[in-house]
């Protein structure tokens, strides 16, 4: 059989074909495949602490527990709901792309926000996650600012409920947390409910 140039290129179009679809088969693959460690996996219970990025010292501000479930993924985003267990009616819903962690929530009837973004750091069984925690209330201008933290996570266990809308259902209207000096904290962060403004 003689060999053209037809032929040639041909066996070319399927070579290159063959491994475009092998290409993309690997890829739709690991964007399926769940990036670990991750945050239910080995307990879905953490805890978030806020240090004050205001303060020359760092000062600790409020520590809350976090309860997270996995709600599925979206291309290279695992995705998760989180419902507070230590702060009345605080919830909202995280992605995680490799070790990064994005975060948003609500309370106080969605007129306050918070906003987290973190990096787990340790591979341990239990792990310990650091980054920034923004916390503000709307108020149809610029926003108030409640508050700009450093943050600390870590994984401390498994949540006493199953799902999120149990969690809720059963958090929702819990007492404030208590501060050292046993008064209230009104605010997931800790800071007093004030308008910061530069």
């Amino acid at each position: 059989m003689r060999t053209t140039w037809s032929n040639i290129m041909s066996k070319q179009r399927n070579t290159a074909l063959t491994f475009t679809i092998a290409l993309a088969a690997t890829s739709l693959t690991q964007a399926a495949t769940p990036y670990l460690p991750d945050l239910v996996t080995n307990g879905n219970r953490w805890t978030i602490t806020g240090y004050d990025d205001s303060s020359t010292v760092h000062t600790e501000l409020a520590t809350q527990g976090i309860c997270f479930y996995a709600t599925g993924t979206l291309g290279t985003q695992q995705l998760y709901e989180w419902v507070s267990d230590t702060f009345p009616n605080w919830k909202g819903r995280a992605a995680q792309e490799g070790d990064q962690i994005f975060m948003h929530g609500d309370f106080a009837n969605l007129n306050i926000h918070d906003s987290m973004q973190w990096q787990i750091v340790t591979s341990s069984t239990l792990n310990l996650g650091t980054g920034h925690w923004i916390e503000w209330a709307s108020d149809g201008s610029f926003g108030s600012t409640i508050g700009f933290a450093n943050a600390k996570l870590e994984r401390v266990g498994s949540c006493e409920r199953s799902t999120a809308k149990e969690a809720l259902d059963f958090y929702k209207n819990i007492n404030f947390p208590l501060d050292k000096d046993g008064n209230e904290i009104t605010t997931p962060i800790g800071a007093p409910l004030l308008i910061r403004t530069p």
